[in-house]
C-alpha cells in the first residue's frame, strides 16, 4: 500500500469518526461541541494530506493525535479515557507522520470491542535506550491471541480480506520502509487483559542530519 493510499484511508476514517456518529445529536444539543469537532476534523484532514510522507516534530504529531482522539471520544460518547505521556525534552524530536496512529486506532476500534469494563488507553513516548525513541501504546481491551500476534508481526494478514488489522500491517511496513533495521516493533498481549504495542525508532532532533 502506497503512503498516499494509507493517508487517504486515515482521512476516510476521520470523516467517518464524526460525520457518521454524533453529528445530528450535537446539532440538537450543543453548538459548541459540533463547532469544535468540525474544527478538529478539518485540522486532521489538512495534516494528513499535506506532505503525507513528511517528517514532523513529535510535538506536532502529538497535537494531531489529540485531535484524532477527541473525535473518537466524541463518536464513542467518552467510553474510553486516554492518557498521553511525553517528556518535554523529546518534543523537538523528529518522526514520520502518522507512524503510530494505526496502533491507537486498533485499540479504540478493535481492542475495546466487546469489553464491558471501562476502557483505558495510554500513549507514552520515552528515550529508552539512549538515542532511541520508544513509543508505547497500551490498552486494557480484549487482547490478542499468540497466533494473531504472530500473523500481524509476520505480515501474514497483508493482502487478505481480514481488514481488522490492516492499518497495523501498513504501519509496520512503513516503519520498515522509513527506518530499516533501526526501526523495531513488538506486541505484548494477554487475552482478557489488554495489549501493549512497542515501537522503537532512532532519536533524531530537529536540525540534525
Amino acid at each position: 500500500l502506497s503512503a498516499t493510499s494509507f493517508i487517504m484511508r486515515t482521512v476516510g476514517v476521520a470523516f467517518n469518526v464524526y460525520l457518521t456518529g454524533r453529528l445530528g445529536a450535537a446539532i440538537d444539543s450543543d453548538q459548541y461541541e459540533i463547532s469544535y469537532a468540525i474544527g478538529a476534523l478539518a485540522r486532521i484532514l489538512r495534516y494528513g494530506i499535506d506532505k503525507s510522507n513528511g517528517i514532523v516534530t513529535l510535538k506536532k504529531e502529538m497535537e494531531w493525535l489529540k485531535q484524532y482522539i477527541f473525535l473518537q471520544q466524541t463518536r464513542l460518547e467518552n467510553s474510553f479515557d486516554c492518557q498521553i505521556l511525553v517528556s518535554p525534552e523529546l518534543l523537538s524530536c523528529q518522526i514520520h507522520k502518522l507512524l503510530f496512529q494505526p496502533f491507537v486506532e486498533n485499540s479504540i476500534i478493535h481492542g475495546f470491542e466487546g469489553v464491558d469494563r471501562h476502557h483505558d488507553l495510554t500513549i507514552k513516548v520515552i528515550e529508552d535506550p539512549v538515542e532511541t525513541l520508544t513509543i508505547i501504546v497500551k490498552d486494557n481491551g480484549k487482547g490478542m491471541s499468540p497466533e494473531k500476534i504472530k500473523e500481524i508481526k509476520s505480515g501474514a494478514l497483508a493482502g487478505t480480506e481480514n481488514k481488522n488489522h490492516i492499518g497495523m500491517n501498513n504501519a509496520i511496513e512503513r516503519l520498515k520502509m522509513y527506518y530499516g533495521d533501526t526501526g523495531k516493533f513488538d506486541i505484548q498481549s494477554t487475552i482478557g487483559e489488554g495489549t501493549t504495542v512497542i515501537i522503537q525508532i532512532p532519536k533524531l532532533v530537529e536540525g540534525e542530519e
